[in-house]
């Protein structure tokens, strides 16, 4: 994807194109996009600290909720991965509590972020410095005085403070951010999707997975269940309990957070408590997608038998189904048995869901004692 970068000449443009060149670990594009933000805020001078809890809190739910992997090594990565269930922050919480919580004088907290502020602080700007490797290998204040002595930088430092060292954005750089925020924006989400998918090859929606979860619209899918519910007894797929249309809540079988779409073969009705029972995990396959099945192919003989849920069953569709094809093969095909169903179905879902295992997805089964 060719770039062409809005013109400024007083400003080191064609450096700025390149700091994402090289790169070998997530820190550089997530102190960037904070960096960006932070400067649309209106900020001028902004510490250490506060850029690290945004890039922690922006990269929260890329790993909490999404489960996407940041680098073999990555110390944003490790550290969201080792709050999870020891802290009352959840996957989707909002991020000025991530933040908010992150401002907690924890030891092992205080020790991650120290970890992000050796290098990324000061290799931002790598392409616009004339430092040679030596220069690179020098403690955080020889470093601040080297590349304080060069012009043309976005930004330049006070006297190192640990976390509370501050940087101090210039005038000009900051006038051509918020000028072309939507372009540098998009470029830098450009390149932490590409960055991402390198490193999960096989997880879907990379591009919907960089901000906090959306709310999901079910209502159609809801009311189409309800409606095979009208015309015959629906067992639930985790407990074979006989649903009602009291209680009825849509389940992703494959976890929203992995597929992030609501694919009407992934859906199927289930009861409210069951549903927030199961969250996130994955039900294990070899209990489980027979059941899935079993009501699956039930909806799809009550439709073709009845032409009113038929009707209901398009209409719900149009906003379910990002494939025609899957559609025609697995609802609108006639004449399927249970098997030829189960062996289309498992065509779509089985390969998805091998590849929500091996991204970390933990496997659930139902507990009566829940």
């Amino acid at each position: 994807m060719n770039h062409t970068f809005p013109c400024d000449n007083r400003l080191k443009i064609n450096e700025l194109s390149r700091i994402f060149d090289k790169k070998t670990e997530s820190y550089k594009l997530f102190w960037f996009g904070s960096l960006l933000s932070n400067i649309l805020n209106g900020k001028t001078i902004i510490s250490f600290n506060e850029l690290i809890n945004d890039m922690i809190a922006t990269a929260w739910y890329m790993v909490s909720e999404y489960h996407l992997n940041l680098g073999p090594s990555d110390t944003m990565e490790k550290l969201i991965l080792s709050l999870d269930g020891i802290t009352p922050l959840k996957p989707s919480d909002s991020k000025d509590n991530i933040i908010s919580y992150l401002n907690c004088n924890d030891n092992f907290i205080l020790e991650k972020k120290k970890m992000l502020i050796n290098e990324v602080p000061y290799r931002l700007q790598s392409t616009m410095l004339t430092l040679n490797d030596s220069d690179w290998k020098k403690g955080s204040k020889a470093r601040i005085e080297m590349i304080n002595k060069h012009e043309g930088l976005i930004y330049k430092f006070g006297p190192y403070d640990g976390l509370n060292t501050k940087i101090y954005i210039n005038e000009s750089w900051s006038n051509y951010i918020k000028d072309n925020y939507s372009f540098l924006e998009g470029w830098y989400k450009y390149n932490l999707i590409n960055y991402l998918q390198k490193r999960n090859p096989a997880v879907p929606g990379i591009p919907d997975k960089l901000e906090p979860p959306r709310e999901r619209n079910l209502t159609k899918v809801s009311l189409f269940w309800k409606e095979c519910l009208k015309h015959k007894n629906f067992r639930e797929i985790y407990n074979n309990q006989i649903l009602s249309l009291d209680d009825i809540s849509i389940d992703h079988f494959i976890p929203w957070s992995y597929t992030v779409s609501d694919e009407f073969w992934n859906l199927h009705p289930t009861t409210k408590s069951i549903n927030s029972n199961k969250g996130n995990s994955l039900p294990v396959w070899n209990r489980y997608f027979p059941c899935l099945c079993e009501i699956e192919y039930n909806s799809y003989s009550l439709i073709h038998k009845n032409n009113q849920l038929m009707d209901f069953f398009l209409k719900t569709s149009k906003e379910h189904f990002s494939s025609l094809e899957v559609k025609e093969t697995l609802y609108l095909k006639k004449g399927h048995s249970k098997q030829s169903f189960s062996n289309a179905l498992e065509q779509v879902l089985g390969p998805q869901y091998l590849a929500a295992v091996g991204c970390g997805y933990k496997q659930w089964e139902y507990d009566n004692g829940i």
